[in-house]
């Protein structure tokens, strides 16, 4: 199912990469779903997993955009700026927004990292913050998990949608 197929009123558990192609431009789909969410016809939520995930490659996409970072390993040389990082803020600006955006926060319980989120390993060999979003989906009995991310197709305890309009 892509994302404009996504009924009116669904509780939607979002992965990180719907947030970054949204914000990139890259997927229109993913700019539309956050409108929907904006106007209350979709319930967005984001697991803390994904929320620390998002504020960390925002904050290092923002530190290379202003050229004080660059190449591998950029959150090693970012982390040897505490300097740079007091300043930075246009991260922090973009976090904010997508809270006045209406997309809530879902924080990771014990039993989501220790218990399910290993089951989901073992189960589909997920990564681990992949893992976590998955469980915490699954807790809260969301309608939707939304992600680009193609391992999720193979999950039977909630239904997934993806964006159609990213090429990966």
């Amino acid at each position: 199912m892509n994302l404009d197929d996504i009924p009116l009123a669904s509780v939607c558990v979002l992965d990180t990469n719907i947030l970054l192609y949204a914000e990139q431009g890259i997927s229109h789909q993913a700019q539309r779903l956050l409108r929907r969410c904006s106007a209350g016809d979709l319930s967005c939520i984001l697991p803390q997993t994904a929320w620390q995930e998002l504020s960390h490659r925002l904050m290092l996409a923002e530190a290379m955009m202003l050229g004080r970072v660059s190449g591998p390993n950029a959150a090693r040389k970012l982390a040897r700026q505490p300097e740079l990082i007091k300043k930075l803020g246009l991260y922090r600006d973009k976090m904010q927004s997508l809270i006045s955006l209406g997309i809530g926060f879902e924080p990771c319980l014990r039993e989501d990292f220790f218990e399910t989120a290993f089951r989901f390993q073992e189960k589909y060999g997920l990564l681990t913050n992949d893992s976590v979003i998955l469980s915490t989906a699954v807790r809260i009995g969301a309608d939707f998990l939304i992600s680009s991310d193609m391992v999720f197709q193979q999950v039977s305890e909630i239904a997934v949608a993806m964006p159609s309009d990213v090429q990966l």
